[in-house]
């Protein structure tokens, strides 16, 4: 779909907004390119050396962040606006890179992936709400397809750059992402559905922003406060709009909200139990046992790559396809990948010779990452 008049304005702020999700996809490779470094005394800027303890929490602690990050700029979000919060994440993502330049204990780089985590968590609450009220109908979902999109890039980013240099050189150049981000974004303004449903002032100037309408185009500019404004008009019983945006139980228990949540929860779980994460830290293994001569960093950028072709795949297709099928595809090709996988291993607990084979663990392991970067 082309960049026009209507549209530019939307694709840069949809590019923008998801410079974060580039720095949080660097950030979560970021302890696979740089673990070695950190435990070599002559290349380590730490005063003492990471035990396995430390290492598991340096690795792990990232999740508390992101537990954390979706809370707190999910509730902030309603109080401070989508785009106060995303600048929030851009100073957060600057003083993430900040301390693992400076860090000089396994503590410090701890509390630096704790906030890598917190911008994560602020990701997946904030960017597509952000992206989704901002956007036309016809866009929704292209664009929203930019935050998997910008992760794999900035994934691809940080094993290409840990490769070949020092692990604080990489982090000062990472700096130039939330840099980048305050640069445009500051610009930027609120999304209209926000700034309408909470009587903030300037909704007509972002409507005007992210649908390219003139100061002349008077007629467009009311169709659209029309349609924006339709579904918070008061309601007839006279009830306030603040009083009738307040959840209460009910709200959860009548039939088509089951069905959503019963939809939601089984979406979530199929992505989650598919194991494409999971198995993303084991990269190495599956290439050692198939023979390959690649090293761990190797491996990593060639599975990246091969995610970010699945993941650009997906905004080609997700209007043309849908969603739904889309869906479907990448859980059956994920099936597939991980059934001929189990029969490559399976042969070798019976002590066939699996050495005809030995391109099948590489394949299928290529196979299940471009399928499942479909539905990240």
């Amino acid at each position: 779909m082309g960049c026009s008049k209507s549209t530019r304005n939307q694709y840069f702020a949809a590019l923008s907004v998801n410079l974060i999700s580039v720095s949080f996809g660097a950030n979560f490779g970021w302890v696979s390119t740089s673990i070695a470094q950190l435990l070599r005394p002559e290349t380590s800027r730490l005063t003492s050396e990471i035990t396995n303890d430390g290492l598991g929490w340096l690795t792990s602690v990232m999740s508390i962040g992101g537990l954390l990050g979706g809370i707190v700029f999910g509730w902030l979000a309603d109080r401070i606006g989508r785009r106060a919060c995303i600048l929030l994440m851009g100073i957060l993502v600057a003083v993430n890179w900040l301390l693992i330049i400076f860090a000089r204990s396994l503590v410090q780089l701890c509390v630096a992936r704790i906030i890598a985590g917190a911008v994560g968590g602020c990701c997946f609450a904030v960017i597509p709400v952000y992206i989704t009220e901002m956007t036309e109908d016809r866009l929704r979902s292209t664009l929203g397809t930019f935050m998997s999109l910008s992760m794999c890039i900035g994934s691809l980013f940080i094993h290409i750059l840990g490769y070949f240099l020092h692990y604080v050189t990489v982090a000062w150049i990472m700096l130039l992402i939330p840099a980048a981000l305050l640069c445009t974004f500051t610009f930027i303004p609120d999304t209209p559905e926000y700034l309408e449903r909470y009587h903030k002032k300037g909704v007509e100037n972002s409507l005007r922003y992210f649908r390219g309408i003139s100061a002349n185009e008077n007629a467009q500019l009311q169709a659209e406060l029309t349609k924006l404004c339709k579904p918070f008009a008061t309601l007839e019983n006279g009830r306030d709009q603040s009083e009738d945006n307040k959840l209460h139980l009910k709200d959860f228990t009548n039939r088509k909200a089951r069905k959503a949540i019963f939809i939601g929860f089984g979406i979530i779980l199929a992505n989650q139990l598919t194991g494409c994460l999971t198995m993303a830290k084991y990269i190495s293994v599956v290439f050692r046992d198939a023979g390959s001569s690649l090293s761990p960093i190797g491996s990593s950028i060639v599975v990246i790559l091969v995610q970010l072709v699945g993941t650009y795949s997906a905004t080609l297709f997700v209007e043309r396809a849908g969603r739904k099928t889309l869906m479907l595809i990448s859980t059956a090709g994920i099936c597939l990948g991980q059934v001929s996988m189990a029969f490559y291993y399976y042969m070798g607990q019976l002590n066939i010779d699996s050495r005809p084979f030995n391109w099948l663990p590489i394949a299928s392991f290529a196979f299940i990452m471009f399928c499942g970067a479909f539905v990240r």
